[in-house]
């Protein structure tokens, strides 16, 4: 299965941090039980970087350092922040997509 991971966590040249003020985990209970139907995914940058396949990023978003030069899904910020499950699905599916084109 496809291993996703949704960054959320900016560099700010001292360390990382997070893209928003800390927001309950809860808050990405729903998207990890909606996304996990069709992928393996993570929310945890930090912790993952060097076991997913794919990164799924708001645009736009900050500079990022991709340390491990993984692909990028970039995934309107709108629709992250409005919790559009199956729009921002469909702009992953997209993606896809376009890859086997």
């Amino acid at each position: 299965m496809t291993k996703l991971c949704f960054v959320f966590t900016v560099d700010s040249g001292t360390g990382y941090g997070p893209l928003a003020p800390p927001v309950n985990s809860s808050e990405y209970s729903d998207m990890k039980k909606y996304f996990s139907t069709y992928y393996d995914v993570s929310f945890n940058y930090l912790r993952d970087k060097d076991t997913v396949d794919y990164l799924i990023v708001p645009d736009p978003f900050f500079s990022f350092d991709n340390e491990n030069n993984l692909p990028i899904i970039k995934v309107p910020a709108k629709l992250l922040m409005t919790k559009d499950f199956a729009a921002i699905k469909a702009s992953i599916d997209n993606y896809f997509s376009q890859l086997k084109q």
